[in-house]
């Protein structure tokens, strides 16, 4: 069968994550996941009982994406890839969708061989803005950049994660790689004017080859207590040599981690998606 890959955007507020959480009783999320809702509009599109969809990776309730990369196959492929794009987006609530389709090789494989970005943005000024509730953090205190850029710089490279990670993660290693950690400060996007000095955004960006569950949210919020000026920046270098899970920064929100984009290594007929080599 025709495999199809395609890129897709949501905001993940409303929703438990990318795979459904199964539960009973009063534990169990009753909200749908982004998963679900793709699957089913497969489904209504194609006229198809489609089994299964892959993704680059899992993001938790409440985290968003503008890149996160999919395959499923199709037996009864549509003649353009901008009628598949238009036929599920069409079927898809409108705070999911998709961005980029096209035809993939029989070998690619979304969650395979990969780097992926994230991002999370905090919110600088007094008062939460409305359209940007639900995408950020909002920091009330001013963050000071220099110490948490000097923090990030210690995330790169190959390091054992395991004090940032979930505490009751599974998997066998909790070692991985950070190829990029930057920190960058922008005005705030439209709709609005605001005052610069009054309202900003900070924006942590980190690529890795793979993430652990919380890893993101778990460095955020030990930045902004560097930010902060309540621990140092060597912290950061500490805290990747002990298992000290109990002594890393709060667990930032949800609502400012987004993964943006997903690279894959170059090869013949995946051009639509991002290459390594695009990869500054």
């Amino acid at each position: 069968m025709p495999k199809y890959a395609i890129e897709l955007a949501y905001d993940g507020t409303d929703y438990c994550g990318w795979q459904q959480q199964l539960g009973v009783g009063k534990h169990a999320n009753p909200k749908a996941s982004i998963e679900e809702h793709l699957v089913q509009a497969l489904r209504d599109y194609s006229g198809e009982e489609v089994s299964s969809v892959v993704s680059s990776g899992r993001t938790d309730a409440g985290v968003h994406a503008s890149g996160q990369v999919v395959h499923f196959s199709l037996k009864n492929p549509p003649r353009e890839n901008s009628q598949l794009l238009q036929g599920i987006n069409h079927r898809l609530p409108s705070n999911i969708q998709v961005t980029k389709a096209g035809l993939v090789p029989d070998r690619f494989r979304a969650n395979s061989s990969c780097r992926k970005q994230y991002s999370y943005y905090f919110l600088q000024g007094a008062t939460h803005l409305a359209h940007l509730k639900n995408q950020t953090m909002r920091n009330r205190y001013p963050l000071d950049g220099e110490p948490m850029k000097e923090a990030l710089c210690d995330l790169e490279g190959e390091h054992d994660f395991k004090s940032f990670g979930s505490a009751n993660t599974t998997v066998v290693s909790t070692v991985r790689t950070i190829h990029k950690a930057e920190l960058s400060r922008f005005d705030i996007p439209l709709p609005g004017f605001y005052d610069s000095e009054e309202y900003f955004m900070w924006r942590v960006t980190l690529v890795g080859s793979g993430f652990l569950k919380h890893m993101v949210r778990s460095i955020a919020g030990t930045l902004k207590q560097i930010g902060e000026n309540r621990r140092p920046a060597e912290d950061m270098l500490r805290l990747l040599s002990t298992d000290a899970r109990d002594d890393v920064g709060s667990t930032a929100p949800a609502s400012g981690l987004w993964l943006d984009r997903v690279w894959y290594p170059r090869q013949e007929g995946i051009d639509f998606l991002h290459q390594w080599s695009d990869l500054g």
